[in-house]
């Protein structure tokens, strides 16, 4: 489900398509295709409608061609060999639609239900209203200022960053792949090629290649190889490139091929190009673009805090260990016998001795001392001959403003 599979619903799928036609029904009748958007390696993504809410949705079917044929409205593999490959490609699919539906982000498209149906999977997501980054590319008449662009990558990572934390790879990142809503806001699409990490796909899935030239890294050329998420923000550095360039960088095969016979980069440097932008900025999306995985940025945080210049680094929390627990657990119940044998059976408790060290009370309490009443505040008046444009925010102590409008209310599809 790419960006214009969204935004442009004129698009007509390829003749020969093996897609469901107009008029299908899904899970009983809840769901009704419209018609097919595209075609891609592992699925096929339609315009439906949710007769049950009367909205108009995106559906995603699992379908890796490679090993399945479509027979009326069923999904069947190709050859019997196939069957415990297919079937474990429908799996993941279910799996990560399940992992993608939890991941509540304002920039990453809303999956809202996933169901079985005609042998294969199916996931329902939000259908989103605008243009892709492709189209904002092409559209000589509508440039992008540098803190627009800006604007957009911060929110992007922010995105990327939730995915990687949930163990999970995009894998198809690229500007079709991002779009923006009515309001100028970027939104991440087309997770139907996203997996878990490479160290735990299965064979039968390595097997099928996902790979947009230009966009995806290296390593996303063969079977087995390594995939992190410095492989998404290769993709993400690469969409960028395209988008700031206004050309789409070369194929990373291409690149790998000349790294290898010890040749220049055939992918020109953004740093020092185009004076208008933070050099460093620029810097940091040709490190993302690195041939070799170990020489790129290595996480989005990492991107996202030079970005935004934030140069400290959150310093994880210490997780206590099972080992952790058990020494402090020991060491409190060997206190306490000990304790409990120095005190002879009947003594008076009133003759005990008062316990030392560990043994004693934290602190002692008292009587909490009495505490003034707060004054009540009074809220400003708000002017009813002024009028406001956007909320009005007020906190206690200070003045309500109108909320600052975005910069997407001004540009990209005109002021609003």
């Amino acid at each position: 489900m790419t960006a214009a599979k969204h935004a442009d619903l004129d698009i007509v799928p390829p003749e020969g398509s093996e897609a469901l036609p107009s008029g299908t029904d899904l899970l009983g009748d809840q769901f009704t295709i419209e018609r097919p958007l595209s075609n891609g390696g592992f699925g096929i993504t339609y315009l439906a409608k949710d007769n049950f809410l009367n909205r108009r949705v995106v559906i995603k079917e699992c379908y890796p061609e490679v090993f399945c044929r479509r027979e009326g409205r069923n999904v069947l593999v190709r050859s019997s060999v196939h069957h415990e490959k297919y079937r474990a490609i429908v799996q993941m699919f279910m799996r990560e639609a399940r992992a993608i539906a939890k991941l509540k982000h304002p920039n990453i498209v809303g999956v809202h239900r996933i169901f079985e149906d005609n042998e294969t999977a199916y996931m329902v997501l939000d259908l989103i209203e605008g243009r892709d980054l492709l189209s904002v590319i092409k559209d000589t008449y509508d440039e992008v200022a540098p803190d627009q662009i800006k604007d957009l990558l911060i929110k992007v990572l922010d995105a990327i960053d939730l995915v990687h934390q949930h163990d999970l790879l995009h894998r198809d990142i690229s500007p079709d792949n991002i779009l923006l809503d009515k309001w100028g806001n970027p939104i991440l699409i087309d997770f139907g090629a996203a997996r878990e990490e490479a160290s735990r796909e299965t064979r039968a899935v390595s097997t099928v290649l996902v790979v947009k030239d230009g966009y995806s890294p290296q390593e996303f050329y063969f079977a087995g190889g390594k995939q992190s998420p410095s492989s998404d923000l290769y993709a993400l550095g690469a969409t960028f490139y395209h988008l700031i360039s206004g050309e789409a960088p070369p194929n990373s095969q291409t690149r790998m091929a000349e790294f290898a016979s010890k040749n220049p980069d055939p992918c020109e440097p953004l740093a020092g190009r185009f004076p208008e932008y933070d050099p460093e900025f620029l810097e940091a999306i040709d490190q993302a673009m690195a041939i070799l995985p170990k020489q790129r940025i290595q996480t989005a945080r990492e991107w996202l805090n030079t970005v935004t210049g934030r140069k400290d680094k959150v310093r994880p929390i210490r997780q206590t260990s099972t080992d952790d627990l058990n020494k402090v657990l020991s060491r409190l119940v060997s206190e306490t016998n000990e304790y409990l044998s120095s005190e002879p059976r009947g003594a008076d408790p009133r003759t005990r001795r008062k316990p030392t060290h560990a043994e004693a009370p934290i602190l002692e309490l008292s009587d909490p001392e009495p505490q003034e009443e707060p004054e009540e505040y009074a809220w400003p008046a708000r002017d009813p001959d002024r009028v406001w444009s956007e909320p009005v925010i007020a906190k206690p102590g200070r003045l309500a403003v109108p909320a600052r409008r975005r910069w997407w209310q001004f540009s990209l599809f005109g002021r609003t």
